[in-house]
């Protein structure tokens, strides 16, 4: 099933586009315009989610795609897309604060699944999310996504934390 967004466009983000993709993940995920979005986690990380220095590393990964949603000329969401043999990975997902809600962010993953498809002819899509995220978690589902029953310790290093009980678990679903 193909979610639409009827004012959406797509394409895939170029170096020049670096420094708004990584303020949008920064505005999804952390301080207070985050916070007025359902899919934050300023309750549990205080750090940075990215920077421009990864985002531009990411873009010049041969592997690796930011697809880049728009309307109106706006970018209004994101998404990391990485080949991984015959999977693709779903990352760094991220809808403008004021956009969520919406339907923007069921239309972008529909796209992520087409174009993992047509770039890489990916089997499935793979992704990580924060346990304690079951609003999120149930979402994904809902979209045909599976918790696969394995998960991975959640990497802290030095960043601060404002809660450490948590890791992350994987979720996959056949495209």
């Amino acid at each position: 099933m193909s979610v639409t967004a009827p004012d959406l466009t797509y394409r895939f983000a170029t170096p020049a586009d670096v420094g708004a993709v990584a303020a949008l993940i920064e505005r999804a995920y952390r301080g207070a315009e985050a916070a007025t979005g359902w899919t934050n986690e300023t309750d549990l990380l205080v750090s940075p989610r990215s920077d421009a220095d990864e985002v531009g590393r990411l873009v010049a990964d041969p592997d690796s795609r930011f697809l880049l949603a728009e309307a109106g000329g706006e970018l209004v969401a994101c998404v990391l897309l990485q080949r991984r043999g015959e999977e693709c990975y779903f990352g760094m997902f991220a809808v403008d604060p004021r956009r969520q809600a919406g339907g923007v962010g069921s239309a972008v993953v529909a796209a992520s699944e087409d174009a993992a498809r047509r770039l890489w002819s990916s089997q499935a899509m793979s992704m990580s999310v924060i346990s304690l995220r079951t609003e999120l978690i149930a979402w994904y589902a809902r979209r045909g996504y599976a918790l696969t029953g394995t998960s991975e310790p959640f990497p802290f290093g030095d960043k601060p934390a404002l809660r450490t009980d948590f890791d992350l678990v994987h979720l996959r679903k056949q495209l």
